[in-house]
C-alpha cells in the first residue's frame, strides 16, 4: 500500500532532497516564530527558566543496572526523559526569544545525550544482544554492532535531528563540532542500523507475526531523522523506501475496520504515529506519496472517535487506562486532509472541551508532532462545539463493540470485547465488558500498573490486573482463563437496530480443560426505551466441582441488599443492579490502589470487586444481570422503603 506510493514517488523524483526540504521553519524564520500563539510563548518561556543553569541529570550505570537488579525501570527513565524535556523545552524557547540565553544549556544536553552509551532503554536492552549473552545483561554492550533500535533510541534521534534542523546554524556559530556530532549519532545509531539490520522484531521483516505500535512509532521517528539528516541521496531512498516497506507491515495486522486492539491510549503512538508518518511522507513529496484516500487508514484514524465515551473517558481494554488525552491538533490536520467531518468535529471538541492533549504540551515523546502542533496552534474564542457522539459501533477485527444510550451522552454506555488472549498489551478478558452512566464508570476495567520488569515476561499473568478474575468475565469451574491466542472467543456479534443494541459471544474457548466449558454465551442488550442493560448468561458445562462466580470490578462502593447493589457514580445518583437472590450469593472487597500509575488513572484510592456466586452446581443453565440507572429521587425513596445494610464484606 504505502510501499507502492513511496516507490513511484522516488522513481518519479517526488520526494524533495534534504537541502530542499524545510520540515518545519529555522530559528531564523522570525515570521513563523513570532507568530505563535502568546499562551504557548508564555508557557515556553517558563518551562525553559526550570531549565536554565540546572545540571544536566545523571544517568550513572548503577542506576541503568537496576532494571535487571531489581526490576525496577522509573529510576533510570526519569532522568532519561528529562533530558528530553530539557532539552525540547529550551529548543523551543530559543526559537521563540532567538535570544541565546538558551543555547549555552542546549549544548550541555546536546553532547550528554551524544555521550550516552547506549540510547536505549534499560528495558529494551536485552531485546537484541548478541550470542555471546546468554543471560540478560545489566548494561549496554558497546561491541554490540550495529546498535539496536528501541523505541526511545528512535526518539532521541529524532529529537536531535529537530534541534539540528532548528538550530543547527546557531549551534554551528558557537562550535562546528556540536551539529556535526549530532548527526554523527543519527547516522550511526539510527539510520545505519536501519539499513542494515532485519532482526528487530518491530521492523516486520524476520517474520510474519503482527507487529505492534513500536513499528509506526519507531518508524515515524527514524522517517523525521532520514529526511533531515541523510545526506546520500542513495542512502536516503533507500532508507525511506524501507521505512514505507515496514510500516505496510503494521497496515498488513489491521483489519478493515481500523481497530486498535492495544487500546486508545496505545493509540497515540500507534494509529497516531502511523498519521505522524503519512503526514511526513505527504510533505516530503507534495501529495505524490498519499494514502490518505485509502478506507484502512480513514477508519485507523476514526478508531479514537468511536472509543470516546465522555470528556477524557475512552473505552480502556488491555494495557490502556481509562482516561486518555487524544492529539486533536494531529486528528484535526488528518480529517482535513481526508476530507473526514466527523473526525474533525470530534477534535475541535476535544480541544474546546478541554479534554484533549495539550497542544504545546512538554512532555516526553512525539517531538516532531508536538513541534508541529504548537506552530498551528491558535486558540479559539468560538463557542464550544456541540458533542456528535456515534450511537453505536463495532470492530468485527479485534471483536469490540459499544454503544450509548443517547447521542448527548446522558444515559448508559457500554463497551464489551471477544478477541483473543493474545492480542498486544493482552489482558485475560474475553467477554469483559465496562458499563458507564451519564459519562461516570461504573462498572470498570482496572488498566494496567506502572510497568516493570514482570510487565513483560513469563509472569505477566501473575500480575493481578492481566487476570480475568478482576476483569468483569466468569470464573468457571474456580479457574481463570488462560493466555494464547487459541483461548478466544466464539461467535461474536454485534447488532444495532436503533432501539436497542445487543453484543452476543461465546467466552467458553478462553478457558482451559479445567473449566469444563462447553459452552458459556453472553448477550448483553442495551435497551435504548427502557434505559435497561441486561447481560444474559447461557452456559453448558461437561463437570461442575465449583460455583460459577461472576467478578464485577466497581469504581465505588456499592450498597447491597438481597438481589440488588446499588452502586454510586454520582452524588444522590446510583445504577441499580438486580439479580435472583435465590440463585447468588453477593459479597464484596475493596482493592486499594496503591500503584501511581492507577491512582492517577482513577482518581480515587480504591475500586471495589464485588462477586455474584451461585449456589448451585447445574450443568445448564442461565442467569440475568439488569443494570438500570436511578436518578437521586427514586434512590432516596428506596432508602427510605427499605433499610439497605451498606455493604456484605467478604
Amino acid at each position: 500500500m504505502l510501499n507502492e506510493v513511496v516507490a513511484r514517488a522516488l522513481k518519479d523524483g517526488k520526494i524533495a532532497a534534504r537541502e530542499d526540504f524545510h520540515l518545519l521553519p529555522s530559528c531564523h524564520d522570525r515570521a513563523a516564530w513570532d507568530a505563535v500563539d502568546p499562551e504557548t510563548r508564555a508557557y515556553y518561556a517558563g518551562a525553559a527558566e526550570a531549565y536554565i543553569g540546572r545540571p544536566v541529570p545523571s544517568l550513572p550505570a548503577s542506576l541503568y543496572m537496576e532494571f535487571v537488579r531489581v526490576g525496577d525501570r522509573k529510576h533510570y527513565e526519569t532522568p532519561y526523559f528529562e533530558r528530553h524535556r530539557a532539552l525540547f523545552a529550551l529548543t523551543v524557547c530559543e526559537c521563540l526569544e532567538n535570544s541565546g540565553r538558551c543555547l549555552n544549556d542546549i549544548v550541555d544536553l546536546v553532547w550528554a545525550i551524544c555521550e550516552e552509551s547506549s540510547w536505549v532503554i534499560p528495558a529494551h536492552n536485552n531485546h537484541s544482544v548478541s550470542a555471546r549473552h546468554v543471560a540478560p545483561i545489566a548494561l549496554p554492550d558497546v561491541e554490540d554492532q550495529p546498535p539496536y533500535i528501541d523505541l526511545f533510541s528512535a526518539e532521541t534521534g529524532a529529537l536531535l535531528s529537530l534541534v539540528n534542523h532548528l538550530l543547527g546554524e546557531k549551534l554551528g556559530e558557537i562550535s562546528p563540532i556540536i551539529p556535526r556530532r549530532m548527526s554523527l549519532e543519527i547516522e550511526r545509531r539510527i539510520l545505519t542500523p536501519y539499513l542494515e539490520r532485519d532482526d528487530p522484531f518491530w521492523m516486520g521483516f524476520a517474520s510474519d507475526r503482527p507487529v505492534n505500535n513500536w513499528n509506526p512509532w519507531i518508524n515515524s521517528n527514524v522517517l523525521v531523522c532520514a529526511l533531515l539528516e541523510e545526506a546520500s541521496p542513495e542512502r536516503r531512498d533507500a532508507l525511506l523506501a524501507r521505512i514505507a516497506r515496514s510500516l505496510d507491515r503494521f497496515l498488513d495486522g489491521y483489519a478493515p475496520d481500523g481497530g486498535c486492539d492495544e487500546g486508545p491510549s496505545y493509540f497515540n503512538v500507534a494509529g497516531a504515529s502511523m498519521l505522524d508518518a503519512l503526514e511526513l511522507f505527504d510533505l516530503a513529496s507534495g501529495g505524490a506519496a498519499s494514502i490518505y484516500d485509502e478506507p484502512l487508514i480513514q477508519n485507523m484514524a476514526r478508531y479514537i472517535l468511536y472509543a470516546h465515551i465522555h470528556g477524557r473517558y475512552h473505552v480502556n481494554f488491555a494495557d490502556a487506562p481509562a482516561l486518555v488525552a487524544p492529539d486533536a491538533m494531529l486528528l484535526h490536520r488528518a480529517a482535513e486532509r481526508m476530507g473526514l467531518d466527523d473526525l474533525k468535529r470530534y477534535a475541535e471538541y476535544a480541544l474546546a472541551a478541554g479534554f484533549a492533549a495539550s497542544p504545546y504540551q512538554l512532555i516526553r515523546h512525539t517531538e516532531y508532532r508536538r513541534l508541529r502542533n504548537l506552530l498551528t496552534y491558535r486558540r479559539s474564542s468560538e463557542a464550544l462545539p456541540a458533542a456528535d457522539e456515534p450511537l453505536s459501533h463495532a470492530f468485527d477485527g479485534i471483536q469490540v463493540a459499544c454503544a450509548r444510550q443517547h447521542a448527548d451522552g446522558t444515559g448508559l454506555y457500554f463497551a464489551a470485547k471477544g478477541g483473543h488472549n493474545s492480542e498486544s498489551h493482552n489482558h485475560n478478558d474475553v467477554g469483559s465488558y465496562i458499563l458507564y452512566a451519564d459519562g461516570e464508570p461504573v462498572l470498570c476495567d482496572v488498566g494496567v500498573e506502572t510497568y516493570c520488569r514482570k510487565t513483560f515476561s513469563a509472569e505477566r499473568y501473575d500480575i493481578w490486573t492481566m487476570q480475568s478474575r478482576y476483569h468483569n468475565t466468569v470464573i468457571l469451574g474456580g479457574s481463570d482463563q488462560r493466555p494464547g491466542q487459541q483461548y478466544a472467543a466464539r461467535d461474536f456479534s454485534f447488532t444495532d437496530d436503533g432501539n436497542a443494541a445487543i453484543f452476543h459471544v461465546d467466552m467458553a474457548g478462553a478457558y482451559g480443560e479445567d473449566a469444563h466449558a462447553q459452552r458459556y454465551l453472553r448477550e448483553i442488550r442495551l435497551d435504548r426505551a427502557t434505559g435497561e442493560l441486561t447481560v444474559h448468561d447461557r452456559f453448558a458445562l461437561t463437570e461442575a466441582h465449583a460455583p460459577i462466580e461472576l467478578p464485577l470490578m466497581l469504581s465505588a462502593e456499592p450498597r447491597l441488599a438481597p438481589g440488588e447493589a446499588y452502586i454510586p457514580y454520582a452524588k444522590n445518583r446510583v445504577v441499580r443492579l438486580s439479580f435472583d437472590p435465590n440463585v447468588f450469593d453477593a459479597a464484596c472487597e475493596r482493592i486499594p490502589l496503591t500503584d501511581s500509575q492507577l491512582l492517577n488513572n482513577w482518581q480515587r484510592p480504591a475500586l471495589f470487586r464485588l462477586v455474584l456466586t451461585r449456589r448451585d452446581l447445574p450443568l445448564t443453565g442461565e442467569h440475568i444481570l439488569r443494570f438500570l440507572r436511578w436518578s437521586a429521587g427514586e434512590w432516596i425513596f428506596r432508602q427510605m422503603q427499605v433499610q439497605i445494610p451498606k455493604v456484605y464484606w467478604r
